[in-house]
């Protein structure tokens, strides 16, 4: 993959700066990968190299990814072994259907706690719920800092693209789950909201103990939207994919990638990467 001029710009603006060196800053990036529907074009397997070589380029801590199906984390996996991950099928809580995955960094975390929920009324079973047209699923992970100690609470969500109603209560079952004591909270992924609509402001409203990331930093590079519909040079659509921080964290760079392989889109969705500040030791976030 050659890397287009918005590539190289954003690396410079994202690349890690001398925070504390006992505390690295934390990069976290969100991506709706698009799910392996071979009538696209370019399809799943002219994706899949370029969408490794992206990731790897700019190398997060933490991915989330949203419409990952099995084979598609699995191809991933392969290409991106210094990386660990958890998701499960949104289907039947094991291989079937599409995955809320976290790919975490293998030598930087150990993880502590990975858990999959429904948005339903019965979030420990696979269904769907509300007016959802389809099953929704968060993927949440609690995260040690191998050289720290610092633990993040990582909550990696794909809400309906149709259900308002889910979209709402979804996102009010991701932030009013209890956080694991002592940690910092993260809620990213595909919200299928524009900002202001209900689950931005449970998420990121003045009684949310989060942020919007992209609003709170100081450094921002790339389009505010993140759905490009396979048409990487038109003008995007507003953000639907976001990465929601604690209010107490300091954010240091934000962008949304615009890269393309040979001129075609990776995804569907353009990803974005944020980068975080960790507190001192010591001090919790919450």
């Amino acid at each position: 993959m050659k890397l287009t001029l918005a590539a190289t710009i954003a690396i410079a603006a994202i690349s890690p700066i001398a925070v504390r060196a006992e505390e690295p800053s934390l990069r976290v990036m969100s991506y709706n990968i698009r799910y392996d529907n071979p009538d696209d074009r370019p399809d799943w397997r002219a994706r899949r190299g370029p969408m490794a070589r992206q990731v790897a380029f700019f190398a997060p801590d933490i991915l989330g990814l949203q419409e990952a199906l099995m084979p598609m984390v699995e191809d991933l996996s392969r290409a991106l072994p210094g990386y660990a991950h958890y998701g499960v099928g949104r289907d039947d809580g094991a291989a079937k259907g599409e995955a809320t995955t976290v790919f975490y960094r293998a030598d930087r975390f150990e993880r502590v706690l990975a858990q999959t929920r429904w948005c339903s009324p019965t979030p420990e079973r696979p269904g769907k719920a509300y007016d959802a047209a389809l099953p929704r699923t968060y993927t949440r992970l609690v995260l040690r800092d191998r050289a720290s100690g610092l633990l993040w609470d990582v909550r990696n969500a794909h809400l309906d693209h149709v259900g308002a109603e889910s979209r709402r209560l979804c996102a009010r079952q991701i932030l009013d789950q209890a956080a694991w004591p002592d940690s910092r909270l993260i809620v990213l992924g595909d919200f299928n909201s524009a900002p202001g609509d209900p689950p931005h402001a449970v998420l990121a409203g003045k009684d949310s103990p989060l942020r919007d990331a992209r609003e709170a930093s100081p450094i921002v590079f790339g389009p505010a939207g993140t759905f490009n519909d396979f048409s990487p040079g038109a003008p995007p659509t507003g953000p639907i994919d976001y990465v929601f921080v604690d209010r107490k964290l300091k954010i240091s760079r934000f962008a949304t990638l615009t890269d393309t392989d040979n001129g075609l889109a990776i995804s569907d969705h353009f990803p974005i990467i944020v980068e975080i500040v960790p507190p001192p030791r010591g001090k919790t976030a919450r």
